[in-house]
């Protein structure tokens, strides 16, 4: 029992430290009617935390006045939690002048000192939580000692120029207007066609390991694969299309979502195109040099881009809706093998457990674009 209570009180002192929320009425209830000091010594069980609405307003669980938060272990306010410490520390002995019952109120809770007593014990206060001179000492330090830590960490924490978040405050505008969350223009690309005509088996749907990891270099070099070099010979600057310059003929009945897929990689160059230019000094570059760097970087934004949109949970590429919801079998229906497809997921998979924020998202796209050999 002096193992428990010294737990206790052990745990009421990280609550006064900490100011944690998860803090507890005891159930409690006075039933002798002879009860004396000793009574408090009773043992609790700790409520559920959701029985608390912290929106709720705080009333005194002893007079109902304005409480000004828990105070050995009960909701009290200031007037009764000084009026319980001072009882218990003298050990008082109080005797009710009427019938031991008196409803004690904020106007009337000074008439009665033995019923305003029995009502603290009866909502759960305990002298085990009134903490001794050693105690308060104890705690004193403690916080000191959290202050102290709180104000290292921020000294140690890295501070932003103000040209620093100048930048950053560019890079998410860019970013924001360029990349539409909504995907309302993906219904302008050729509409997503999954079934394989002239055959009812669809390509095999594969399994990877969440657990796996690749190298940046292989990934960079399936990657590559996407889209060659070459269609980047004559990227428009200007963000204007060019619906005219198709010189292969595929059999598209084989590979029914290449035309959806071809008309999405387009449209993301062409926003990779105009996020670059949001970049500071990206412009003031010739013109040759822009279409290297993008060349060199456009399909590694467009992984990090589409990592927003990634499901960790099912490997796919929710857009939306359920007709642009890519799977990894839609991509091979687009002409990529398991190969190709294995390291991007993988990639995915591991970007999406780093948690990025926003900032960080479009900061690395912009190292992407601008130095492309890292």
């Amino acid at each position: 029992m002096g193992h428990r209570k010294e737990e206790e009180r052990e745990f009421y002192l990280s609550l006064c430290i900490y100011e944690s929320p998860v803090r507890r009425i005891c159930s409690w209830t006075h039933r002798d009617p002879g009860w004396d000091m000793e009574a408090m010594g009773a043992s609790t069980s700790l409520p559920d935390p959701s029985d608390f609405d912290r929106n709720m307003p705080r009333i005194c669980g002893v007079c109902g006045d304005r409480a000004t938060g828990f105070h050995f272990n009960a909701m009290t306010c200031e007037g009764c939690k000084g009026f319980f410490r001072r009882s218990m520390k003298r050990k008082a002995l109080f005797t009710c002048p009427f019938n031991g019952d008196c409803r004690i109120t904020k106007d009337n809770r000074r008439h009665c000192q033995a019923c305003r007593l029995k009502r603290c014990v009866e909502i759960g206060m305990m002298k085990e939580f009134i903490l001794t001179d050693e105690e308060v000492q104890r705690k004193r330090e403690m916080i000191l000692k959290r202050k102290e830590e709180e104000a290292l960490k921020d000294s140690l924490r890295p501070k932003l120029s103000e040209e620093q978040q100048h930048i950053i405050t560019i890079l998410l505008e860019a970013h924001h207007k360029t990349y539409d969350p909504t995907y309302t223009d993906f219904t302008q690309f050729r509409p997503p066609v999954r079934e394989t005509r002239g055959s009812c088996h669809p390509p095999p749907t594969p399994s990877f390991s969440r657990n796996s990891s690749s190298s940046g270099s292989d990934l960079y070099t399936a990657s590559l694969d996407l889209v060659e070099p070459s269609n980047f010979s004559n990227l428009d600057l200007n963000e204007e299309e060019d619906s005219d310059n198709s010189s292969v003929t595929l059999d598209l009945s084989q590979l029914p979502m290449l035309p959806h897929l071809a008309d999405l990689v387009s449209y993301s160059i062409q926003k990779v195109i105009g996020f670059a230019k949001m970049i500071p000094g990206f412009r003031d570059l010739t013109a040759e040099d822009q279409i290297v760097l993008l060349k060199s970087s456009a399909i590694e934004v467009i992984m990090l881009r589409s990592n927003q949109s990634f499901n960790v949970e099912d490997m796919s590429w929710d857009c939306g809706n359920q007709d642009y919801k890519y799977s990894v079998t839609d991509v091979t229906k687009a002409g990529h093998t398991l190969e190709l497809i294995e390291p991007l997921i993988k990639f995915q998979m591991a970007l999406k457990k780093l948690n990025l924020h926003e900032e960080e998202h479009v900061l690395l796209m912009a190292i992407c674009i601008v130095s492309p050999a890292l």
